[in-house]
């Protein structure tokens, strides 16, 4: 079973647009305003989960402004076996704007604060790049994800979310601001047994479904269920979300063998890749000899210069038109990162921070829609989580 972690449409307390402040230390008082009209100040112990794409570093000045405008109003810490209250603090956020949620625990009562304000622009996120690569949690999970889809391609109410599992597919909705599983159904089928699980999902026309794991492809269709049926198969894995380019995946690897096929397969052939990036006018391959070749109008050409992960994916934006997002060089045993990169002729440039995860990315595609990307972590904790990536415009 999943365990819900976003909390994005969230019913409670709002305060009025015009009173969201752009400061992080009027942010932090109206948060600790919030709390303290819900109960009365004494002896407290706070906790902040941090599930936004806020760094580290605003992570810890929120924690200081906000621990001292409680100060301020009364509150103190609570000593080691003292009763008094427990607050809980999340810090989330959507498309437009950071939602922070304090739960306040005296007891059996649990009280809800919900400070909404837009994103705060912090001294820790001045670096001038044209880009903000937003990482959000979707989900997680003790059971191993392949990969995740946003059906309709967007977060919302009533909108549907499904995942890949190595014996299932699970259909969500979001009803009330959280995913809740509607459907599991099982592949019936194993896949082939390989090094390093992988597995691709697929949505058509916010419908069709097409999942596909070594040596298997399932096909289904969401109408008011959800209804798969899975063949064993050694068909081509789509590479792209207009599936003009396969390629034949090593089904007791963890690779593409280099075959190519479809209308946009130009000479038929690459060196084997563990993903590839679409572009408008090209194709880029994250080789598993740890280069990066890019293929233009049948000419491969390599990027010796550029030091990837094995997971990249192309999205695109309002900001720049072709934006490639790639996880870090590095083993399964690390922390990685996700970096948001513009091409221009043979140039990468970095043109965002790189966004932190817990983990190694063991999976990265473009979301129906192709305007965001959905990693799958494989968190060092054992678990495995979901996070939605948006590059925004940083002017």
């Amino acid at each position: 079973m999943l365990k819900v972690l976003s909390r994005w449409l969230l019913a409670g307390f709002l305060l009025p647009a015009h009173l969201f402040s752009q400061d992080i230390s009027s942010s932090a008082a109206q948060l600790a305003s919030l709390i303290t009209e819900r109960s009365t100040p004494g002896a407290v112990s706070i906790a902040i989960t941090n599930r936004s794409s806020l760094s580290d570093d605003a992570l810890g000045t929120l924690r200081s402004e906000l621990l001292g405008q409680l100060q301020t109003r009364g509150w103190r810490a609570k000593a080691s076996g003292e009763g008094g209250t427990t607050i809980n603090i999340t810090l989330a956020e959507n498309f437009r704007n950071y939602v922070w949620t304090a739960e306040i625990f005296e007891g059996d009562v649990r009280k809800v604060a919900i400070l909404e304000m837009p994103r705060p622009k912090l001294a820790t996120e001045s670096t001038g790049d044209p880009v903000v690569l937003a990482r959000t949690l979707l989900i997680s999970s003790d059971e191993p994800l392949l990969d995740v889809s946003l059906i309709e391609g967007k977060v919302s109410e009533g909108a549907h979310l499904a995942t890949l599992t190595p014996s299932s597919v699970q259909l969500y909705q979001m009803q009330s601001g959280q995913w809740h599983l509607t459907q599991t159904q099982a592949l019936g089928i194993s896949p082939a047994a390989s090094r390093d699980l992988r597995g691709r999902l697929l949505i058509q026309q916010g419908s069709i479904i097409d999942a596909y794991l070594p040596a298997l492809h399932c096909t289904g269709v969401i109408t008011q269920t959800l209804s798969i049926t899975c063949r064993q198969s050694d068909d081509p894995w789509p590479i792209g979300e207009d599936r003009r380019l396969q390629g034949f995946y090593a089904s007791t690897r963890n690779y593409f063998n280099g075959i190519l096929s479809g209308p946009s397969a130009s000479n038929g052939s690459v060196n084997p890749f563990y993903s590839a990036a679409v572009l408008t006018d090209r194709v880029l391959y994250a080789g598993i000899d740890g280069q990066v070749r890019g293929q233009v109008n049948g000419q491969t050409i390599s990027l010796s210069s550029v030091r990837w992960g094995s997971n990249i994916a192309a999205v695109q934006s309002t900001c720049l038109r072709d934006i490639v997002i790639a996880s870090a060089s590095g083993d399964f045993t690390q922390s990685d990162t996700a970096t948001a990169y513009a091409v221009s002729n043979s140039e990468l440039t970095a043109v965002a921070q790189p966004a932190p995860f817990s983990g190694p990315v063991i999976n990265l595609n473009p979301s129906p829609g192709g305007q965001q990307a959905v990693a799958v972590v494989s968190s060092l904790s054992g678990r495995y989580e979901a996070y939605l990536l948006t590059p925004r415009c940083n002017y």
